[in-house]
């Protein structure tokens, strides 16, 4: 009931109104792929690696993206799905032609009795403000908690397109 309780809620949210996220009009799919190399991160000392096979704008409310992928980790892997939302964007202060944009992101396990859960936290992408100069250029990274529902335990974990030297030093909004 606990699991149904907490899918129900997190649909819910899914479909709540839109922000007030000024680049509603840009598109970010391409970084979210990250020209489909994925993400690599740590989850409890492990390896873990991240890739999106589809991202879609939700157009009633852009500053959200649905996405599906597949994570591995301890040499398992295992299909996921969620949302990013898109929350702020700020100037960077020694380099006017970037912005570094934040939000806040979801994805569930889509395979029950397969170390099911949930990564749940946080999203920043460093990248050009002007969108033709973009390429392929960005530096994404996503911080937050795994909790497994079988066993209710939670994992910090992190993935990104850049490894970081010291994580604790990154900026999350």
């Amino acid at each position: 009931m606990k699991i149904f309780l907490f899918l129900f809620f997190s649909c819910l949210n899914f479909y709540a109104q839109s922000n007030n996220f000024p680049l509603k009009e840009q598109d970010f799919t391409k970084i979210i792929f990250n020209e489909k190399l994925g993400f690599d991160g740590n989850i409890d000392g492990e390896k873990v690696d991240v890739r999106f096979e589809t991202v879609t704008k939700d157009p009633k409310n852009p500053e959200n993206y649905a996405v599906k992928g597949i994570f591995t980790t301890n040499g398992k892997t295992l299909t996921c799905k969620g949302k990013l939302t898109f929350n702020s964007v700020y100037n960077m202060k020694d380099h006017p032609e970037q912005m570094i944009v934040f939000g806040d992101f979801y994805l569930s396990g889509t395979q029950p009795d397969h170390n099911d859960g949930i990564f749940k936290g946080k999203f920043r992408i460093e990248t050009m403000k002007d969108q033709s100069q973009r390429g392929n250029y960005s530096i994404t990274t996503f911080k937050g908690v795994w909790e497994n529902f079988e066993t209710g335990k939670e994992s910090e974990f992190w993935f990104g397109n850049f490894t970081h030297t010291d994580l604790s030093k990154v900026v999350f909004k």
